[in-house]
């Protein structure tokens, strides 16, 4: 369902997935987009709602081209139908016979694929023994969506649901299958139970919703997590149309068609609302725009026949700055000696050093420099807690003008490859830029991190949720752009106290 990332389950190893995000963001037809391509690859494809009639339900796919048809194809199981009773009834039934009956829907739908296969199996060979039949269970996939979990939570307790979870993953164990579970999140407590969930489930699936400059809303969704692999929880932007498909924002409908998106030209990023258009040049932002106008005012013209978004490519930075370096004060050799310390030192951190030289960028900048690293985005902070920590130790020892202090900046986002006039290869593009603004907002021994870096981070680990702290909801950085901007710190790293131009931008 994600470009690049193949959800369904393989072989005979089940995977239950948790789908959440805000009221609207587009969970039920992402779930129906699911289905849909199951049925279109032979699957079978079972639908649970307590929210939904079957009027309801096959109104989903009324709008589809087919959808009378492969909607007959999904088999729908509401566990108030199931027992006979009106909606003005629901709370006669309690939480455990609510699941319960859910539990014994699936099993009776379920259980003509588990006889079929051992049928097939028996067939096949007569002399196979139980254990090669069990393992040959299933030979056609399953999809499963349960929509939602919210309304079910609103008649069972927490608990009861997270053992509801527990019981369907050993249901679902001897089955070639892969199930959607939709949470919609809107308070802390939802948050909550995500994060019990997620514990439970195979893998974690995010999305969002929100608003552009032009007041347009912006559907995005992510992998958090999937056990047993390594995604990168990248945001992928996706649109639905007017029949309800999901479009990503590569232009493709999920098995549905392919219509085209614009991208801007510097970024790469889908264009959501009204491009802004230079020399022919489409551009999702201002400061996009901006941006391409000073490459090619230094550059030339033909920058444009560099193909920005074809080489456009995703990194996450690490720029750093020393402070008091321009000090008056300071002799020529002190200074020199200060920059080729703190050069060892970052080339001692273990974070610098296992990452491959293929892997990172190095641009020097003065009295600092901007590593860019193209594998893991802990890196940059990776590396930020260790230089912090050697320099606390290298410090300890000296006077206030042998000190070295310095405050880091950290972000992703995209940069390219261009040749400047001595036809030296450099790098540029938001992903730097932003880098460096937030780097400037930092007094002495500050990591400051960009949003988009931060909440990535937030998502991986549970550790980086007790050191990485929001400080700015919409701190001003250069042509009026507003961002969220976060801090990191502990007892060894870091600086707690709020930087003096957040205070002052307040």
């Amino acid at each position: 369902m994600i470009p690049g990332i193949d959800l369904p389950a393989q072989n005979t190893n089940s995977k239950i997935l948790l789908l959440y995000g805000p009221s609207g963001v587009g969970k039920t037809l992402y779930c129906r987009q699911f289905l849909i391509d199951g049925l279109l690859k032979g699957d079978r494809c079972v639908f649970v709602s307590t929210a939904l009639s079957k009027m309801q339900f096959n109104a989903l796919f009324s709008n589809i081209d087919g959808g009378g048809k492969l909607v007959d194809r999904v088999e729908f199981i509401n566990p108030y139908e199931d027992l006979s009773l009106s909606h003005y009834n629901h709370k006669a039934i309690s939480g455990r016979r609510l699941v319960t009956t859910i539990l014994s829907g699936l099993i009776r739908s379920l259980k003509p694929t588990v006889r079929n296969s051992r049928k097939k199996a028996a067939t096949t060979s007569a002399q196979s023994s139980s254990s090669s039949i069990d393992s040959n269970i299933s030979s056609k996939a399953v999809r499963l969506v349960i929509d939602s979990l919210t309304h079910m939570l609103i008649l069972v307790r927490e608990r009861t649901l997270i053992q509801f979870v527990m019981d369907l993953t050993y249901l679902l164990k001897d089955f070639n299958a892969t199930a959607i579970l939709t949470l919609t999140t809107s308070s802390m407590n939802h948050e909550s139970m995500v994060s019990n969930l997620g514990s439970v489930v195979d893998g974690v699936i995010e999305t969002r919703l929100r608003e552009d400059s032009n007041g347009l809303a912006i559907r995005s969704i992510r992998v958090r997590h999937i056990k047993g692999a390594y995604y990168e929880p990248r945001w992928m932007t996706f649109r639905i149309s007017a029949n309800g498909n999901i479009m990503f924002s590569n232009g493709r409908y999920s098995s549905l068609g392919s219509p085209t998106q614009l991208t801007c030209t510097l970024c790469a990023k889908p264009i959501m609302g009204t491009p802004l258009i230079r020399s022919d040049f489409v551009f999702d932002s201002k400061e996009c725009m901006e941006i391409y106008q000073r490459l090619e005012n230094a550059y030339g013209p033909k920058i444009s026949d560099t193909g920005l978004p074809s080489e456009a490519f995703d990194a996450s930075f690490f720029f750093i700055d020393m402070v008091g370096l321009s000090d008056p004060t300071l002799s020529v050799k002190n200074q020199v000696h200060k920059i080729e310390t703190l050069n060892e030192l970052i080339h001692s951190c273990d974070a610098y050093r296992k990452v491959s030289a293929g892997k990172k960028v190095i641009l020097p900048s003065g009295d600092g420099m901007a590593i860019g690293f193209l594998s893991k985005p802990e890196i940059p902070l990776e590396l930020s807690i260790q230089l912090h920590r050697k320099l606390r130790l290298y410090n300890q020892e000296k006077s206030p003008t042998e000190e070295i202090g310095v405050r880091i900046g950290l972000a992703s986002g995209p940069v390219f490859t261009v040749a400047d006039l001595n036809n030296v290869q450099n790098i540029w593009g938001p992903g730097i830029i932003l880098a460096r603004r937030v780097m400037d907002a930092g007094d002495k021994d500050h990591i400051l991190i960009a949003e988009n870096l931060a909440e990535m981070l937030l998502s991986l680990k549970d550790e980086y949720r007790h050191v990485i702290r929001l400080i700015s909801n919409k701190y001003k950085i250069k042509h009026g752009q507003k961002i969220k901007l976060y801090t990191a710190y502990s007892d060894d790293f870091g600086n707690q106290q709020i930087p003096a131009k957040v205070v002052i931008n307040k």
